[in-house]
Parts: structure tokens; C-alpha cells; sequence
């Protein structure tokens, strides 16, 4: 163990997803799989599911989960198989089901979702809304704002929110979709507008539609005022566990039987797509993925045993200390990275995302003379220990994931890199 935590030590994981976990939660989720403390000599991943001590697992990590979140309580967590492209899906499938029984539609009716796209994900959402039969209508195209490129969340004036103004007596839509951190174009909504960026703009959003945020790649990175939202899901794989598992916080008022909509032209829902089915039966509707539930408990523990900085007063919000961090690890890479806006010819490391709108999260960029000089940055941070520096695929350039479990020191230890590499480089 001592030599694989050496290697480890050694190693500085930026990747997009899987991302790092924290090494305490490794160890502990180690040594588990071989005994599990309540289950002497059975590991985590051999016990049933149906068990007192999974079930406290359970029990464990929703109610450190609503203590981080401040999940109130009409709102149902649920852990859900499948990641975020699962609830593309799921997401549609609910709310259709949920919309046409509250409004009792004739069979032949069409539901209409409304999908801001501010990037890659969203965009493959509004794809996948479409396949599932919904009108679809984008209420913000951030890539024919941005000129052809996601790089920035626009101004609200510019959505198209005509079927929230009160003067409009239409059908209303069954959800607004937005994705709130873009990892593939490092496009993510701020907090505020306190640096003239644009947050989600709730206020402008009729009360009775409900807002599905993805926030699978910034979850539990800063406090959300969870009940402006009808559906909040993130896959695991970011900032909370491991890959496989969802968790899926959704209004009860929202949780309603599929089969009932059929009478009003609802389609049948797949049972293990269906809330209700996970709601009704605590996430136990079938055997769950146990042991990436047991890890993210691990990590939802850590998170509020000991987290970055203390708690600035008794009643700050529990994740206002991995704001502070996440802003404070942003910054310092983003302090070599000029934005498109103050791009120049004497810029080497050159941001796609506007200052207002860039990712906490996921630092993205090109760099000065080219492919040629990206493949050698990311050939040579991985000599340097810096693994999974590239950018997407579809994109390419170069992407540093900074999530919670990437130290303050690592980050420095990147930036430090970046100056060398620039040194080396920048003339050349």
C-alpha cells in the first residue's frame, strides 16, 4: 500500500471524469472491500443490498447530502443507475408524464420542453429531448451567440422567454433544461452577476414551470438554493464518486405514476426510468450500484468532517468552503490565461470561455503556434506527473479539470508547470 501511495503522490489527475477522490475515502472504501466494519468479514461490494447496514449506508449519505445542500423537505433524493446521459432521458420521460396528468391532455397533444444550450452537454440533452418526442424548443443558443463557438452564458435579454411573460395566455412549457457547467467548453453559469455574469435567471422563469439543472460536473462545488429547482441531477464521477451511479434530487409534487399518463397520451416509461419506482422504494427498486454508493458516502462525510477552510459563522452555508476553494484554485491558473477579450499577440496561453462566463471547474484553452505546441504540453505534463491535460475530443486544445479532490497544491504545482512550459516555449 505504501508503494501505491507513493505513485500516487506522484501523479496530479486533471481528467474531465472519472476525477480524483479523496485518498481517505480510498483507503477507508479499500480496506472495506475486503471486511466492512458492521459486517465482519464480508466486503461492502458482497453484502445485500437489502441489509440494515446498506441501508444505514443509505440512510448516511442522503441525510449528508441534505445537510450539505440544504435539501428541503419536500424534495426526494434519489440513486439512480446511469449517468448524466441516462437522465437526458429520464428527465423527459417524468415530466412529460407529470405535465399531461396535471393538465389532463387530450392524446394527440404535444409537450413542449425549453432547452438552453450553452454547450456540448446541453446540446446533446436537447438532441436526446427531441428522440424522446417532446417539442423541443431552445430558448438560447450559445453557440450562434458566441459566433460560432460556446464561450460565454448571455445576457438574459437575449433568451428567447416569450412563453413566461405573464401576457402570454399559451400552453406553458413542461420544463426549462440547462446544463450549469460545460465541461467540454468550460462555459459555466456564476453564482451572481456580481462580475457581469449571467446566473440562471429564475426570476424570469414562470413559477410554475420547473427548472432540471444538470450540475453533474460542478456538484458540490459551491451552496444551491435547491428549491428554484424542479430536478437537480449530477453523475457521480466529478466531485462525488465514483462512475455508474446518479444521484437525482427531484420535488415530490413532480414524482408521479407513468402508467397514469397513458390515458392522456403519455408513453409507456421504462420501470427503472421512472422516479416513482426509486422514490416509492428508497432507491432499493432493484439492486443499486452498492459500492459506488458506499464510496460516495465516504466522500459526503469527508466533505463535512473536514472541509478546505472552516465555516467563516455557524450558519454559513456547508459548502461555502469549497466555493472559496474552487474560486481560489480557478483564479490562480486563470491568471495565466488570457480571455478572449484580452487576447493578444503577446498571449501564449489563450482561454475559450469569456471572463464572465468561464468554469470553475474546467479550465479550457489553446495555447500560442498550435496543435504542434498543445502536443507537446500535454506530452510533456504527463512526463511531470500531470495526467489528462487535453482537451475533448470534439474540440481539442487543452483542458485542466480542477475539481474538489485536486489539491491547492497540485494547482500551484500545475501553474508552476505552465510558467516553465511557457518559458520554453513561448519564442519558439
Amino acid at each position: 500500500m505504501d508503494a501505491q501511495l507513493a505513485l500516487r503522490a506522484k501523479a496530479v489527475n486533471l481528467n474531465a471524469g472519472p476525477s480524483p477522490l479523496p485518498v481517505a475515502s480510498l483507503l477507508t472504501a479499500a480496506s472495506s472491500l475486503l471486511s466492512y466494519p458492521p459486517t465482519p468479514g464480508l466486503g461492502i461490494a458482497e453484502i445485500s443490498h437489502r441489509s440494515s447496514a446498506f441501508q444505514k449506508v443509505v440512510d448516511g449519505a442522503n441525510a449528508d447530502l441534505r445537510k450539505l445542500l440544504a435539501i428541503p423537505d419536500n424534495y426526494k433524493v434519489l440513486w439512480m443507475q446511469g449517468g448524466g446521459l441516462t437522465q437526458f432521458s429520464a428527465t423527459v420521460l417524468n415530466l412529460e408524464s407529470w405535465y399531461r396528468i396535471k393538465n389532463k391532455l387530450a392524446k394527440d397533444a404535444v409537450v413542449e420542453g425549453e432547452y438552453v444550450v450553452t454547450g456540448s452537454w446541453s446540446k446533446k440533452a436537447l438532441e436526446e429531448g427531441q428522440r424522446m418526442g417532446v417539442k423541443a424548443k431552445v430558448i438560447l443558443d450559445g453557440k450562434k451567440a458566441g459566433g460560432g463557438k460556446f464561450r460565454a452564458v448571455p445576457q438574459a435579454e437575449a433568451w428567447d422567454l416569450s412563453s413566461h411573460d405573464q401576457a402570454d395566455k399559451g400552453p406553458k412549457p413542461a420544463f426549462v433544461y440547462y446544463c450549469d457547467n460545460e465541461t467540454v467548453d468550460g462555459v459555466e453559469f456564476p453564482a451572481t452577476a456580481e462580475h457581469g455574469g449571467q446566473p440562471f435567471p429564475f426570476d424570469k422563469i414562470d413559477k410554475d414551470v420547473p427548472v432540471v439543472c444538470d450540475m453533474s460536473s460542478n456538484f458540490l462545488s459551491r451552496p444551491v438554493d435547491v428549491s428554484k429547482y424542479g430536478i437537480i441531477y449530477a453523475g457521480a464521477q466529478k466531485n462525488l464518486g465514483p462512475s455508474g451511479v446518479s444521484v437525482v434530487i427531484v420535488r415530490e409534487d413532480l414524482i408521479v405514476d407513468p402508467d397514469h399518463a397513458l390515458e392522456f397520451g403519455g408513453a409507456r416509461v421504462p420501470a427503472m426510468l421512472a422516479y416513482k419506482n426509486l422514490a416509492d422504494s428508497d432507491s432499493m427498486y432493484n439492486t443499486p450500484p452498492t459500492f459506488a454508493i458506499y464510496l460516495c458516502s465516504l466522500v459526503l462525510t469527508s466533505l463535512l468532517a473536514s472541509p478546505p477552510y472552516p465555516l467563516a459563522t455557524p450558519t454559513s452555508p456547508a459548502l461555502s468552503p469549497l466555493a472559496e476553494l474552487a474560486d481560489h484554485k480557478s483564479s490562480l491558473v486563470y491568471s495565466l490565461v488570457a480571455s478572449p477579450a484580452e487576447a493578444n499577440e503577446d498571449s501564449f496561453y489563450l482561454g475559450t470561455a469569456d471572463e464572465a462566463s468561464r468554469s470553475r471547474m474546467n479550465v479550457t484553452f489553446r495555447i500560442k503556434g498550435g496543435e504542434a505546441v498543445e502536443k507537446a504540453f500535454v506530452k510533456t505534463a504527463a512526463e511531470k506527473g500531470f495526467v489528462g491535460v487535453a482537451g475533448h475530443r470534439s474540440v481539442g486544445g487543452i483542458r485542466t479539470s480542477i475539481y474538489n479532490a485536486v489539491t491547492l497544491d497540485q494547482v500551484k504545482a500545475l501553474v508552476a508547470f505552465m510558467k516553465e512550459f511557457e518559458a520554453a516555449n513561448a519564442k519558439a
